[in-house]
Order: C-alpha cells, then sequence, then structure tokens
C-alpha cells in the first residue's frame, strides 16, 4: 500500500498496489467472520452480565436504602430514559451529600435499566458513539477505586455510606454489601472487556469501509507530510461525504489508516491487524481443567445450599406478617373455625394477586394468583433439600459429593430456577404486606428485604459459575 509518488502540484491518488486487494479481502472476511461471532456470542453475555450487574447495584442502593443512608426519589419516578447518559459526577457539597446522592443513584439506576431493557443489543445499534456512551455510564462508579482515595466524588460519597453500614452492628447488611461489592466489581471489568471489544471493532470495521470504498478514489494536490497529511485528510473526508451521506465522520481514525498503511512495514501491520480479529477458538479443557471446573460447581452447589437460613428467615416473617393481617379480619367464630381447621391439619386456602417481576428482560410485569398455603409448602421442601446437603455425612450431601460434573451443572441450573422463581414470590408477597400493613392501625409487620438481597446475591454468583461451565461445555 502507498501514496501514489508525483510531483508538487501533481494528482495524487489514494489506491492499492497490486497484491494489496488480497489482504483487504481477508480483512473484509475478518471483520465480517469477528462481526457475527460478536452477534451470537458476546452482546448476548453483555446483555446478562449488564443484568447481572443491575441486580447487584439494585442490591447495594437497596440496602443503603433501607438503612436510612439513602432516600427514595419522591418526585421524578415519571422521568423516562430515552438516551445511555451518566449522570453528573460534580463535587458533591459535604451538606448535600445524601440528598444529591440519592438523586445520583437513582439516575443511574434508571440508565442500568434502560441498558438492560430499552437497549436492542446489535452490532448495528451499538454503534461507536453508542458503546462510548456505555462505557462512561459503567465508569459513573469507580469500583476499581472504590473508597475515599477515589478520583469520583460520586464514588467517595458512595464508599463513605457503604463503610458505616461495615461498621454497624448489622451483620447481616454488611455482609450483603461485602458480596455484592466483590461480585461487581468482577463483572465490572468483565463488562469493560466486552466494551473494549466492541469499539475496537467498530474502530477496523469503520477504517475497513474507508479503505474499501473511499481510498481508492481520493485524489489530493498535496503529497508528502505535515500541511500535506491535512490535505489528504480534507480530501478523504470530501469523498467520504459523497459515499456515506449519513456516515459519521471520524478524522483521528483517518489519521490511522494513513499511518498504518503508508510507509515502510505496512504489509506487516496489515497481517498483525487481521490476526487480532481472529475469532478466539476455545482451548480443549485438560484434565486438570475438569477437575477444577467439577470443583468450582460442587462449590457453587453448596453455596446456594447456604441461602436455606435465609429462605427459612423469609418463611418464618412472611407467615407471621400474613397472621398478623389476616386475623385482623377475621370475627370471633372465623377464628374459632380457623383454630378448629389448624388442629385437624385442613386450612383454607388462601390466595393473594401479586403483581411479579419478570423472569427476563424481555417481558414486563404480571399479575400472579399465589396460593399463599402451597407457596409456602414449596418454600418449605426446597429449604429442606438445601438444609440436608449442609449437613455434614447425610444422603443428600453424599449425593452431591457422587454427582459427576455434568449432573452438578444441571442441579444447579435447577437450583437457580426454583430459587428465582420462589425469591419473584417472596418479594411480591413483602411488598404486598408491607402496603397493606401502611393502611391498617395497630399492625406491624416485618421486612425480607435484606434476606432477599442475600438471596439475589447468592443467585448471581451461581449463574455466572453456571454460564461459565456451559459455555466451558
Amino acid at each position: 500500500m502507498g501514496l501514489a509518488a508525483g510531483s508538487k502540484g501533481s494528482i495524487i491518488v489514494l489506491g492499492m498496489q497490486d497484491g494489496s486487494a488480497e489482504s483487504l479481502h481477508r480483512l473484509e472476511e475478518a471483520l465480517a467472520a469477528r462481526a457475527r461471532w460478536l452477534e451470537t456470542t458476546r452482546l448476548p453475555q453483555l446483555k446478562d452480565l449488564l443484568g447481572s450487574y443491575r441486580s447487584l447495584f439494585a442490591s447495594i442502593s437497596g440496602t443503603l436504602l433501607r438503612k436510612g443512608l439513602l432516600r427514595e426519589d419522591q418526585y421524578h419516578y415519571a422521568e423516562r430514559v430515552s438516551e445511555v447518559a451518566a449522570p453528573p459526577d460534580s463535587t458533591l457539597s459535604e451538606t448535600g451529600d445524601s440528598a444529591e446522592l440519592s438523586n445520583r443513584m437513582v439516575s443511574y439506576g434508571r440508565q442500568l435499566d434502560f441498558l438492560v431493557d430499552g437497549m436492542p443489543f446489535t452490532l448495528a445499534s451499538l454503534d461507536l458513539p453508542t458503546v462510548r456512551r456505555i462505557a462512561s455510564v459503567m465508569a459513573f462508579v469507580d469500583w476499581d477505586g472504590f473508597g475515599e482515595t477515589s478520583h469520583s466524588p460520586t464514588t467517595r460519597a458512595l464508599a463513605r455510606l457503604v463503610t458505616k453500614v461495615r461498621l454497624s452492628k448489622d451483620t447481616l447488611s454488611s455482609r450483603v454489601l461485602n458480596e455484592s461489592q466483590s461480585q461487581i466489581e468482577k463483572i465490572h471489568r468483565v463488562i469493560q472487556e466486552r466494551l473494549v471489544e466492541l469499539e475496537s471493532w467498530h474502530r477496523e470495521s469503520w477504517k475497513g469501509e474507508v479503505r474499501a470504498k473511499v481510498l481508492p478514489h481520493v485524489a489530493s494536490h498535496a503529497h508528502g507530510a505535515g500541511a500535506d497529511r491535512a490535505a489528504t485528510v480534507l480530501a478523504v473526508r470530501k469523498v467520504f461525504e459523497l459515499s456515506f451521506p449519513n456516515g459519521t465522520w471520524h478524522p483521528h481514525l483517518v489519521q490511522e489508516i494513513l499511518a498504518e498503511d503508508y510507509g515502510p512495514g505496512s504489509a506487516e501491520r496489515m497481517e498483525k491487524l487481521i490476526a487480532s480479529l481472529a475469532v478466539p477458538i476455545p482451548e480443549t479443557a485438560k484434565s486438570e481443567n475438569v477437575l477444577d471446573g467439577r470443583a468450582e460447581l460442587m462449590q457453587a452447589v453448596r453455596s446456594v445450599c447456604a441461602s436455606a437460613a435465609d429462605l427459612s428467615r423469609c418463611d418464618s416473617i412472611l407467615q407471621e406478617n400474613e397472621h398478623a393481617l389476616e386475623k385482623r379480619h377475621l370475627t370471633l367464630s372465623q377464628r374459632v373455625r380457623r383454630w378448629l381447621q389448624k388442629s385437624l391439619g385442613r386450612l383454607d386456602d388462601r390466595f393473594y394477586d401479586v403483581e411479579t417481576a419478570p423472569a427476563s428482560s424481555d417481558e414486563g410485569p404480571k399479575t400472579e394468583t399465589i396460593d399463599f398455603l402451597k407457596f409456602r409448602s414449596e418454600l418449605k421442601e426446597l429449604n429442606s433439600v438445601f438444609a440436608e446437603i449442609n449437613q455434614k455425612e447425610s444422603p443428600g450431601q453424599r449425593r452431591i459429593d457422587a454427582m459427576e460434573e455434568e449432573e452438578l451443572g444441571s442441579f444447579l441450573d435447577w437450583q437457580v430456577r426454583q430459587l428465582r422463581r420462589l425469591h419473584r414470590r417472596m418479594e411480591s408477597l413483602n411488598a404486598l404486606f408491607q402496603v397493606r400493613a401502611l393502611h391498617e392501625r395497630r399492625v406491624t409487620v416485618r421486612s425480607i428485604k435484606l434476606e432477599l438481597l442475600a438471596i439475589e446475591n447468592c443467585v448471581i454468583r451461581a449463574e455466572e459459575v453456571s454460564r461459565g461451565w456451559a459455555a466451558r461445555a
């Protein structure tokens, strides 16, 4: 590749030398293959990762909200997000940290909702400017430097609130925050890597289009360095605007093309570029990696089973709340009848209409009728399975220890599905009972928000292990 030489004032055509057309064809094929891989593999992964990131952030902000360190936004719930944009990260006043930080956290949560639920995950929709805006949203909280030394005023204020909870006697809230922060830091790094991959592809794809469709038709009246390079960029822009009337102009990428393609070593640089676009081929798992995979699945299964204590507390509190609210509406004769039924083991079913969260980001909220007694029976049954596996030398633990890797992977998937389903219903019932208690006098109910957050963190970690195992399999 090269700039055609000529005397001063002559017309210089930027084009391809003999043999370079083959390299350009290979570059186009490499870009197309990588685009297919990004569409089918990386973008679905990115959406899942952003969903997990959103859940973990909600866990952190929800814990701080429950502790009274953040407050809900009472004035802008109807505000709709229509574009990706990071909230402001200007300096916070010492006296107004809590109010302004609360507003920023609410705004950030809306941005994450829009990314997960409102953005189509295709290469066409996630163009270069959009990817960069997403990167700025993901950089809003400085997780790598989370603490008082962070460059971000918002991060420093958020870290101070998290530290308050950690230093308190509320061990459950502290555990939720520690686990959430640990997981969100890991996921944040992976998301950043995926965004770098997307940006890199868009840059090279744009440059490939310019190489193929613009440069062969560019003529310049100057040649050489300095001002001549600027004149060449201007000439490229004129042809670009004719070829791509609706395209986005990136002058710095044209500078990269001219630096890469013209001059000594251009052929070697092109070969390196093509090699960098090759689709990664998963390495064949070695025997020691197989053992590590089984150990990771085993640890994930046992971690999920450790949620038995939180499930038990949720069951106890929900039963207590339901009883406190129900007895307010029972007459004396109805209470006697209920006592007789309970003593005979025959209780009438009690049904509650609740709005449950969507099972996936592609669905909207839906109304579900929950048979409370049946729900508690299912909850107790799952809890007993988990509790048995947690017991040393129990039949359940021996069955798990004897499972092969594929069986462990399937069991973990079953655990996650069951826990997700019950978690949605517990969350809905908890919200329903809280609302009803507000309308009732002399009725006090307890919340299971922290227990739900702990279970949510457990599910997120298990899902991450399950996805990794499925990808290796």
